[in-house]
């Protein structure tokens, strides 16, 4: 069963964030889809970083290839996850990047402090 879809003033569906997640070798990977936005979405990816990160996960893998849109506050929630994963001696990489959260990790100058791969593939080799 899927969750609600809602719509927005200007007609286009808001699809909540799907995030699913599974370990492959030790490296947790959350593949994410639809709206990485203030809310339920960006609350939701926080509470699903804090209890990898409590149940002992240091190397995880976010894979952003089907997010549709990103706002302040969810990419606030991708530096807060990068930020706690470093503090727990962790890594976090971010792999396949679509254009749209490229160019907004750019255009607030974030894109050099993250590891980025192009695949998910090479992001889990890379560990």
């Amino acid at each position: 069963m899927h969750p609600p879809i809602h719509t927005l003033a200007h007609g286009e569906a808001a699809v909540p964030l799907e995030i699913t997640q599974r370990e492959t070798n030790g490296v947790y990977l959350l593949a994410l889809e639809g709206r990485l936005v203030l809310g339920d979405e960006s609350s939701g990816f926080r509470t699903t970083i804090d209890n990898l990160l409590a149940s002992g996960a240091t190397r995880i893998v976010v894979n952003l290839e089907h997010v549709t849109h990103v706002d302040s506050a969810g990419l606030g929630a991708v530096i807060e996850a990068h930020r706690k994963t470093k503090a727990k001696g962790g890594r976090l990489k971010l792999c396949s990047l679509g254009p749209n959260f490229k160019r907004a990790l750019e255009l607030a100058r974030l894109l050099p402090i993250f590891e980025t791969s192009p695949t998910e593939a090479a992001a889990v080799a890379d560990f």
